[in-house]
């Protein structure tokens, strides 16, 4: 149930509130960290659960400790999948580029 309430957005799951103003939920990549936090503090490999929910686009790969289900339901998958690969091929440009100097 997600509830408005002026600024605040109050989602309840598994009857704990989570309170998240709009402010933090408008950066991907903050929302990502905090996804990625949420797994790893829940005792779970944030590339597997993430790995997995990119491949079958099924949420339940992602833990629900803290919420990080219900985030990484916010972040569009096809855009965090081209920042993901556009990352890497820069990441790798750069290594090659300094290895080659």
């Amino acid at each position: 149930m997600i509830l408005n309430n002026n600024e605040r957005i109050i989602i309840k799951t598994n009857s704990r509130p989570v309170i998240e103003t709009p402010e933090e939920n408008s950066d991907p990549k903050e929302l990502f960290y905090k996804i990625c936090r949420a797994i790893k503090e829940g005792g779970y490999n944030p590339t597997s659960q993430i790995v997995g929910y990119l491949i079958s686009e099924d949420p339940t790969h992602i833990t629900n400790y803290k919420s990080a289900r219900t985030l990484i339901g916010k972040l569009d998958r096809d855009e965090l999948l081209e920042q993901m690969v556009a990352f890497y091929i820069e990441a790798i440009d750069k290594e090659f580029e300094e290895k080659n100097n």
